[in-house]
């Protein structure tokens, strides 16, 4: 038997059933090890940080195993396996995820392969299982690095930002810095001094019903230093002339590309703005898509088609 090890349990069935009954399927169920919950867990001199499972975490009425319980479960799994997949996803927390099972089951580095695809169909499978490589430990230091910083400012800079403001609040590595850019924002805005200044549309009757119209261009009445026009009258004496000399007229023919495939960004700000909709509830949804196996995976800045889909959307 061969054993595949993903993060999502809603995974495992469609990967399952491209696999056959030759392989085993098993999820993680995302990380099993952090830094300890009400300790600092980063060691000096060195900072190397001090790991420990994941304990049950209760939501509502119910309780959810702990990751001892479901790294115990993968161990058994383990021990009837030939070989072990570690197909956790292609990114940082993915990477370390591999590690950290990699170090709780004691696999060796002839014991495991570490496999990636972007989209959960047959094809991306397959192939990633041909592009076997090792664990990518610059991508696990990086993981560690941000966790560690997430702890620093989280412990550190919380506490003091309390006492000096006299109520219970929080520090965070991106949420400060999003304050802040919020804030300035803020300042901005209100600082803005908006100033009164005028221009001229004239529209005309181009026959059978069809209108067009013309902005006056105001280019040689203003300045760098006062790029609007100030003068009410000027620009009504603009916007009252009735005679008009056409310079040029000339005809282009132009093609419009389609829209690129949404990136992590674009996919948030288009389903805020069409469909009002939060980042998490978004977010949610994609990641259904993706383990059903209808889009890639969702955290990306490329605007790259799958070769695949190209070929179905042509």
């Amino acid at each position: 038997m061969k054993l595949m090890v993903v993060e999502s349990p809603n995974k495992v069935a469609s990967i399952q059933g491209y696999l056959g009954d030759d392989w085993k399927v098993v999820a993680s169920v995302g990380h099993i090890r952090d830094l300890p919950q009400r300790e600092f867990g980063i060691s000096k001199p060195d900072f190397s940080l001090q790991y420990e499972y994941i304990p049950p975490q209760k939501v509502g009425d119910r309780t959810f195993p702990g990751a001892a319980e479901r790294v115990a479960r993968i161990k058994r799994e383990v021990a009837k396996a030939e070989v072990v997949y570690l197909a956790t996803d292609p990114d940082r927390e993915g990477e370390a995820i591999s590690w950290h099972l990699k170090e709780a089951l004691q696999l060796g580095e002839g014991d495991y392969g570490r496999v990636t695809f972007t989209e959960i169909t047959p094809k991306a499978i397959q192939a990633s299982l041909r592009a076997t490589r090792r664990i990518d430990m610059d991508l696990v230091h990086a993981q560690e690095g941000r966790r560690a910083l997430d702890r620093f400012v989280g412990y550190m800079v919380s506490p003091l930002l309390s006492d000096m403001l006299g109520m219970s609040l929080s520090a965070g590595r991106v949420q400060s810095v999003a304050v802040r850019l919020v804030v300035e924002l803020e300042r901005r805005i209100a600082a803005f001094k908006s100033t009164k200044h005028f221009g001229a549309v004239v529209t005309f009757d181009a026959g059978g019903g069809a209108k067009w119209s013309a902005q006056w261009d105001t280019k040689p009445y203003v300045t760098e230093d006062s790029p609007y026009v100030l003068d009410a009258a000027l620009a009504a004496k603009a916007s009252q002339s009735r005679q008009f000399v056409v310079l040029e007229a000339k005809t282009e023919e132009k093609s419009e590309r389609p829209p690129s495939p949404l990136s992590t960004l674009g996919m948030l700000r288009a389903a805020s703005t069409v469909l009002k909709m939060s980042s998490a509830a978004t977010t949610k949804a994609a990641q259904k898509l993706f383990e059903d196996g209808h889009i890639t995976y969702i955290r990306t800045d490329s605007a790259n088609l799958s070769p695949d889909a190209a070929d179905k959307v042509r």
